[in-house]
């Protein structure tokens, strides 16, 4: 995406979610380490503020452990279906919010922000690629729960987000208890999941991996209702006008980079870099790029400011 186009055309959709598609079902097929992965050095689009010079790392960011230093990249699990956060741009590079954030991570470590390499991840997935060490860690659309502090180590907060209920236009859903007795489609895996299971138990979930299927299968009339991210969401809709968001915005979850247990060098590292791009007030300079609107949102509310 270029540099002040926060809005998707119908046509960017379709673009953006065929090459999901094709993306994810590549990425949960393999089984090599990483080399399912969108994009090494050079095939991620570039990100803003890019300095351009191969600069060194800020004195006070952590070193990254010597194994990955040796390797001379990152290999990172993103979302690729999840704009404007992370995705497929029109030319099938990586784009987007997280995405950003990794390749300053990378300008930090290796003094080149396209020294990482993208793996295409999804809810399911992601954690086990990063047990089994396919990954470095997770930058995908990752929330902050207990239940999955069990699994891996969160570091610092860089976004926050909750979900909302898209309905059709005329829907008689109109609030977040109307989904009891009605099918909704869910991301399975997902913070919306877990919150409509505990607070809404008759809710017929429809689960879905992806949110390319999740979306048609919305389109297609084969649920009621979606309950998914607001940011996403709102984005959805602007494109979508026979559709619109209803009730409140609930299941906040602070999203976080998921580092594997165990390795407090590199979450230092994930640390040190995110805190340096407060500092720089470098979010800023991202949510402007990717998220100048969400819908009522304030993207300025859910990022970290000097």
């Amino acid at each position: 995406m270029k540099k002040g186009t926060g809005k998707f055309t119908m046509g960017r959709w379709v673009t953006i979610l065929s090459l999901a598609l094709i993306v994810l079902i590549a990425g949960c097929g393999s089984n090599n380490n990483g080399n399912n992965a969108q994009g090494a050095s050079g095939s991620a689009s570039s990100s803003p503020a890019a300095s351009g010079s191969a600069s060194a790392s800020p004195s006070d960011v952590p070193a990254l452990p010597a194994d990955v230093k040796k390797r001379g990249k990152l290999v990172v699990g993103v979302k690729v279906d999840y704009p404007p956060l992370g995705y497929l741009d029109e030319k099938g590079k990586n784009a987007g919010y997280e995405i950003g954030v990794v390749k300053k991570m990378a300008q930090y470590a290796f003094g080149d922000e396209n020294a990482v390499e993208f793996v295409a991840v999804n809810a399911t997935n992601r954690i086990p690629y990063l047990e089994s060490k396919k990954i470095d860690f997770i930058a995908a659309t990752l929330g902050v729960t207990e239940e999955r502090k069990k699994q891996l180590d969160f570091s610092t907060n860089f976004f926050d987000g909750g979900a909302v209920t898209v309905v059709k236009k005329g829907s008689d859903i109109k609030q977040i208890p109307d989904l009891a007795g009605k099918k909704v489609i869910v991301i399975k895996g997902s913070t919306g999941s877990t919150y409509l299971e505990e607070n809404v138990p008759t809710a017929e979930q429809i689960k879905i991996e992806s949110n390319a299927d999740a979306l048609r299968a919305l389109k297609d009339g084969r649920a009621d209702a979606m309950f998914h991210d607001a940011v996403l969401m709102s984005e959805f809709v602007k494109t979508s006008t026979d559709y619109t968001i209803v009730g409140e915005q609930v299941a906040f979850a602070p999203m976080a980079i998921g580092v594997r247990k165990n390795e407090p060098e590199m979450l230092a590292f994930v640390n040190g870099a995110l805190e340096q791009m407060r500092k720089e007030d470098y979010f800023k300079t991202l949510i402007e790029e990717y998220l100048p609107q969400a819908g009522d949102l304030d993207p300025m509310k859910m990022i970290p400011r000097p």
